[in-house]
């Protein structure tokens, strides 16, 4: 296989029309006509990430996040003297590892939605935005607020910030990956009674608290790490003889408990 045949059924599973029209996913760095020997999967095209996937001998390595959206300027081994950006298409070219994402194309599949309600251990009713946007509406009818985030602390291993009383019994819940961004209306327009997201902006979530709308936010790495292992899963049901690899990344952030358990 080679490394445009892996974009090609990566495309085919999560098409490119569905992606933003900012966005840029597919092939950002290496060569199209490159045989694969083995793929690495993680959510960040970082720098680390690009040399851990050379050290375990993978010469492609897969992401939900594109290395950039806009082009670096500059291209130096270091962030600081260029940026991440930079500094990853920089180690991609010297370790000849090419760089394929599929991001927004991927947020709004059928796979992405069904696995928040998987791990959730929920029930999934529809989208958030119809007919194919982006959020999975979920059934968390006789769940608390609290019982709610303890299961979304189980499934996106953090310790997530809650808006809302945690005695709340929900019904419908709504699931984003990432920023929430404007789904917040769509919430308000569906009367869910709970939005969990990677992460919301204060007066965004001020504006869903006051139109009795709780939430629970993840952090945005914690609630779209699980696609590194969807995107694995992906290229190993179409090519079970591809060698992959998904990059342990972990949080990049914890929230600090105080001595007498409080988290803050």
């Amino acid at each position: 296989m080679l490394v445009g045949d892996l974009e090609a059924l990566l495309f085919e599973r999560f098409p490119r029309e569905r992606a933003e029209a900012w966005d840029r996913p597919g092939l950002t760095v290496g060569d199209p006509r490159a045989e694969v020997v083995a793929v690495a999967c993680a959510l960040d095209p970082t720098p680390s990430n690009v040399r851990a996937a050379a050290a375990l001998g993978a010469n492609v390595l897969l992401t939900h996040h594109p290395a950039f959206l806009d082009p670096p300027a500059i291209l130096t081994p270091e962030p600081a003297t260029s940026s991440q950006a930079g500094a990853a298409a920089f180690e991609a070219a010297r370790l000849d590892v090419s760089l394929v994402a599929m991001h927004t194309n991927l947020d709004r599949s059928e796979e992405a939605l069904d696995l928040s309600a998987s791990l959730l251990k929920l029930s999934r009713t529809g989208r958030l935005v119809e007919p194919d946007g982006y959020g999975a509406l979920l059934d968390a009818q006789g769940l608390s607020l609290g019982e709610l985030a303890d299961r979304a602390a189980a499934a996106f291993p953090c310790t997530p910030v809650v808006w809302g009383s945690e005695s709340r019994r929900l019904g419908r819940v709504a699931f984003c990956s990432g920023s929430l961004g404007s789904l917040g209306s769509f919430a308000v327009s569906q009367g869910v009674d709970c939005v969990i997201a990677g992460e919301a902006g204060y007066h965004r979530t001020l504006e869903l608290s006051e139109q009795g709308v709780a939430a629970i936010l993840v952090g945005h790495d914690a609630s779209e790490l699980p696609y590194a292992g969807l995107l694995a899963q992906v290229v190993r049901d179409a090519r079970p003889d591809t060698r992959i690899h998904i990059l342990d990344e972990g949080l990049r952030w914890h929230a600090h408990v105080t001595e007498g358990g409080s988290h803050v």
